[in-house]
Parts: structure tokens; sequence; C-alpha cells
């Protein structure tokens, strides 16, 4: 690969997380268009690169193309949201069997610090608690997907899990509901420690449907 490549593709992954990251912050929502030029402009690059991150964009399913309308942020259905909690459970299920028969001591306490610190961010019911809990809440998911090894897993799960955010923000979980995800993470730990992969997988696979059931409640209450 040529030293222009390598400039080409840097440019490109830099666009890529700009504009998912706006996406998940919720700067630009279900809809909203994305446009080329004011991209390109805001970042001080050509509109070469804005396309190359757009298609990755919709090959990962933040984007969709819009025949004669250009690229807008996906537009989520129920359906999808709920199937998309349904195969992190499965995925971060399976991981977390894997993780509880390689995790060592040490990756336990550094799980164990991240629980401290989700725990902390719950206390604060504020913005900045809420958008602190669930990036460390993501971090906690990533790292049990790390050690578990499953390198094609710890990808797709990842994907996942921002259309998670996408859905269901923490700032919509109760002080109680909020407490049982605290509750899913020390259980987890527990099983990290025993070593116990069925109650691993249990445990994780649990938590991330509760989740799940939590949003179709608000939705049904709306």
């Amino acid at each position: 690969m040529s030293d222009c490549d390598d400039l080409q593709l840097t440019a490109t992954d830099r666009v890529y997380v700009f504009i998912r990251d706006q996406i998940l912050a919720g700067k630009l929502g279900p809809g909203d268009r994305v446009v080329e030029p004011a991209i390109a402009s805001q970042l001080g690059v050509s509109r070469t690169p804005v396309r190359e991150a757009l298609r990755r964009l919709t090959a990962d399913g933040y984007v969709e193309i819009r025949p004669h309308a250009g690229a807008a942020v996906r537009m989520w259905n129920h359906e999808d949201i709920r199937s998309t909690f349904a195969m992190r459970a499965d995925i971060e299920g399976h991981a977390a069997a894997r993780a509880a028969q390689k995790i060592t001591p040490h990756q336990i306490e550094e799980l164990e610090a991240l629980c401290d610190r989700i725990e902390q961010a719950s206390a604060e019911p504020t913005t900045s608690g809420n958008s602190a809990r669930s990036e460390l809440n993501r971090q906690l998911h990533v790292q049990v997907l790390k050690i578990s090894g499953l390198i094609h897993a710890e990808k797709v799960a990842t994907q996942l899990m921002d259309v998670a955010v996408l859905a269901l923000t923490f700032s919509q979980f109760t002080p109680e509901q909020a407490a049982r995800s605290d509750s899913d993470h020390r259980l987890l730990m527990t099983a990290f420690r025993l070593r116990n992969s069925e109650l691993a997988e249990s445990v994780m696979r649990t938590h991330i449907l509760t989740a799940s059931a939590i949003r179709d409640l608000q939705l049904l209450r709306r």
C-alpha cells in the first residue's frame, strides 16, 4: 500500500468515526440527511473519503443510501431492534462463557473496577452521569468480548451494541432498573471468579434480554 493510500485510509477512518459518533450522540437522528459537502468542509477533507466512509457506515447499519436523496441516518423499526438485542444475547452469552474459562485474576480486578465506576455514575442521575454510565457499560461488555478471544464475535457484537445505544439509552433506566443492571454485572464477576461458564452465560443473556424487555415496556406505555 502506498503512502497516498495510507493517507486516504486515515481520512476515511476519521470521517467514519466522526459520523458514527454524531449518530450515537444523537446529533444526527434517524432520517436526518448526511450531507457530503458539509462533512468534507467540516473535517477539511475531499469528498472521496466521505463517500468511502458512508459506504462503510451503510454496510455497518448506521446509514442508508436513498435513491436521488443521498445518505441518511437509518430508521430502525421495532423488530429490527428486538432482533439486535436477541443476537447480542446469543453472541455475548457465548463470549461470557468462554471468558469464564480464560479470564485471569488481574482481568477480573479490572472488570470490577469498571463495575465500581458504573455504580458511581449511576449515583449521578444527570445527563453527564448517564453518558458516563453508558460508555463505561460499553467498555465492560467490550472487555468481556476481548477476554473471550472470539475476534469476529467482538466486531459484530460491538456494532450491535451501538444499535442498542440508539434504541435504549441509560437515561431511560429508572433507578431500580439501573440497580438491577449493576447487580447483573456483580453476579457476572462472581461467575468469573468461580470459572462457572454456565452461570456467566446465563447472567449475560438475561442482562441483555432484560434491557430489551425494558424498551418493550416503554413502548407499551407510550
